[in-house]
């Protein structure tokens, strides 16, 4: 079994003519601080990798809203594992220590928020520690 899951969130989205809606802290997340601190917006141009990197005290979640996503993660030390995110209806939780990337193969830039929680009785710092799964960024 997988330490990264892949929750399905459709029942949590709502899309109609105006657009598209989907509020990511209401029912994963507990401590909202950590949250407002570490949410970010991310780009990934097509062809290019982010991430390499792990969360010693940190859970992270990404909810890809735009393009194809690749995610890489190291399952147990030299094993890496892979899977293509589309759409619109999962969201990544990844625990902490979990080495982690995500590769853009499409033609179009990748769009993602992220967000991470610290992990009760986990340290602080360092938040976050490069850990190269795969080519150099």
């Amino acid at each position: 079994m997988s330490p990264v899951e892949f929750l399905d969130i459709a029942d949590q989205t709502h899309e109609a003519p105006r657009g598209f809606l989907f509020f990511p802290w209401q029912q994963e997340v507990k401590e909202a601080q950590d949250v407002l601190r570490t949410f970010h917006l991310i780009s990934i141009a097509p062809g290019q990798v982010r991430g390499n990197h792990l969360h010693p005290g940190y859970r992270e979640y990404l909810f890809s809203f735009h393009g194809t996503g690749v995610l890489l993660w190291e399952e147990a030390p030299g094993q890496v594992r892979e899977r293509l995110l589309t759409g619109r209806s999962t969201l990544v939780r990844i625990p902490p220590g979990i080495a982690h990337a995500l590769r853009n193969p499409g033609p179009e830039p990748l769009y993602l928020v992220a967000w991470r929680e610290r992990v009760e009785g986990s340290p602080a710092a360092p938040e976050t520690v490069r850990h190269p799964l795969t080519a150099a960024e």
